[in-house]
């Protein structure tokens, strides 16, 4: 995927030839640098830092856009809810939802042990006692059959090796008729969104150029678009999927068990 313009071909299928992107990935189908960029390993030594430090200020307006899409929800449910954060990373929206609804209990998950301590420091730092974090994979969700009432997976999905297992697999843990947020990087954003967001995505250690490159080849390049992704959540047998516009190079798919 290039900065430096360009439009938009049609949607056509997984692994056809994205004339914006190169070649579409496969779902498991990973090239060298996909591969690093979907470690755990490297979550814990090098990008999980970097993110960490930069989405926030980066993201500010999707991630509360986001945490408000949610907090909608969860107010029509009559007792506390039950969320599960799927690749909750170190916590951002898990931790914004626990400080705006007290009576949450939010679970967050992420297969990257050094995530799972950034999360636990903040969560401690923050002095919150309704969210909690553990290491889990989406492909294996470490719960019983309808322990939660609602999921959510902010920019996660890109690196599950299978989405629609690992939809099915938040499906099994969510009860009957609750509801999937899943939010990430969209493929086909426009240059001029991808040329705003990395300029507020940039830290004084990261020569700039290499920050543009990395994030339209490796990060929004290897990603999905709407449309695929609420494919598979259709394959994974929800419905009532729908895509729902946020703030920045970003998009939302909600959809019901």
């Amino acid at each position: 995927m290039s900065f430096d313009g360009g439009t938009d071909a049609p949607s056509s299928a997984i692994g056809s030839d994205d004339k914006r992107g190169g070649k579409r990935i496969y779902p498991g189908e990973r090239g060298f640098l996909k591969r690093i960029h979907d470690s755990a390993w490297a979550w814990d030594i090098f990008q999980g830092p970097i993110y960490n430090r930069l989405i926030g200020p980066a993201a500010a307006d999707y991630f509360f856009t986001l945490a408000d899409r949610v907090e909608r929800e969860a107010h029509g449910c009559a007792a506390p809810m039950r969320i599960l954060d799927v690749g909750a990373g170190a916590g951002t929206m898990s931790l914004l939802l626990a400080r705006a609804l007290p009576s949450l209990a939010i679970t967050g998950i992420d297969y990257s042990p050094g995530q799972v301590r950034a999360a636990r420091r903040m969560k401690k730092r923050a002095g919150l006692d309704n969210c909690r974090f553990q290491l889990g994979n989406a492909m294996n969700i470490p719960f019983a059959a309808e322990s939660f009432d609602l999921a959510i997976s902010v920019n996660s999905i890109k690196h599950w090796p299978d989405p629609v297992r690992g939809l099915v697999e938040i499906g099994r843990v969510l009860r009957p008729r609750s509801r999937a947020f899943i939010a990430e990087v969209d493929r086909r954003a426009s240059p001029a969104a991808l040329r705003e967001f990395a300029d507020k995505y940039r830290a004084w250690f990261i020569w700039p150029p290499a920050m543009r490159w990395c994030l339209g080849n490796v990060v929004f390049g290897n990603s999905y678009t709407t449309g695929e992704v609420a494919d598979f959540a259709s394959r994974a047998g929800f419905s009532a999927v729908s895509i729902q516009e946020v703030p920045g190079p970003f998009f939302l798919v909600s959809a019901t068990k």
